[in-house]
C-alpha cells in the first residue's frame, strides 16, 4: 500500500504551509517545553544548523546509540543526555520519555537516524503524535517542518500537530528532516542541578 492511499493528496495539500528553499534554515531558539526530532544519516556526519543548535540549547537530548560518541563529545557541560530505550512493535519508549520531558516543561532533543523507508518515518512520526495526544497536547500545538534537502539548502513547512503527518510525507525520503513541535509543557522548566557531562546510562 502507497503512502498516497493513506493521506488523500487534498488533505496534504492544505496541511501544509511551505515556504521558500533557503540556503540556510531560519530556526528559533529552543525554549521550554518544545521537543525537536531530528534525523542524523550517520554519527560522522558534520552536525547540520539545526543538530549543532539542539546540542547547544536543548536542556534533555535522547539519542540513539550510534550517536553515543558524537553526544559525548559535542554536549555542553551542564546538559544532560541520555540514550534511547529501542523501538518495539508495542511503542517506542524515547518517543514517550521524550514527551514527559517537554510536558514538563525542558526543551528536548531527540536524534534519530532517518528511516530507509518513508512508510517507516510516518510510522515514527505518528508514534510521536499519538505520545503526545496522550498527554492532551491540543492539535494547533504550532510546529515547523524543516527539510535538509539533497542539495544542501532547507525548505521549512509551518503546520500544526494534528496535521504533522500529512507534511511529512510531502518531503522526499533522502531529505533530512528537523519537527520542532511548539510548547506542549505550558509551563517553564523547573530548575535542577545536573551533575558534570550530563551523560545518563
Amino acid at each position: 500500500m502507497s503512502i498516497s492511499t493513506v493521506v488523500p493528496i487534498g488533505l496534504v495539500e492544505r496541511a501544509t504551509a511551505r515556504s521558500p528553499v533557503l540556503a540556510l534554515p531560519i530556526l528559533p531558539q529552543i525554549e521550554p517545553g518544545q521537543l525537536w526530532l531530528i534525523e542524523l544519516a550517520t554519527a560522522q556526519d558534520p552536525p547540520a544548523a539545526p543538530l549543532r543548535q539542539a546540542i547547544d540549547q536543548a536542556n534533555v537530548v535522547i539519542y540513539d546509540r550510534a550517536f553515543a560518541d558524537f553526544v559525548a563529545a559535542s554536549l555542553p557541560l551542564g546538559n544532560y543526555a541520555e540514550p534511547a530505550a529501542s523501538t518495539d512493535e508495542a511503542g517506542d519508549p524515547a518517543a514517550a520519555r521524550a514527551v514527559r520531558f517537554a510536558c514538563d516543561g525542558w526543551s528536548v532533543a531527540r536524534l534519530v537516524p532517518p528511516h530507509p523507508t518513508q512508510r517507516e518515518r510516518i510510522v515514527r512520526v505518528r508514534r510521536l503524535v499519538e505520545e503526545l495526544a496522550a498527554t492532551k497536547a491540543p492539535g494547533d500545538v504550532p510546529v515547523t517542518v524543516v527539510g535538509e534537502l539533497a542539495d544542501g539548502v532547507f525548505e521549512p513547512t509551518e503546520t500544526r500537530l494534528d496535521r504533522l503527518d500529512l507534511v511529512v510525507v510531502t518531503y522526499p525520503r533522502d531529505a533530512r528532516l528537523t519537527i520542532v513541535v511548539g510548547d506542549v509543557g505550558g509551563t517553564a522548566a523547573r530548575l535542577h542541578a545536573v551533575a558534570a557531562n550530563g551523560l545518563a546510562g
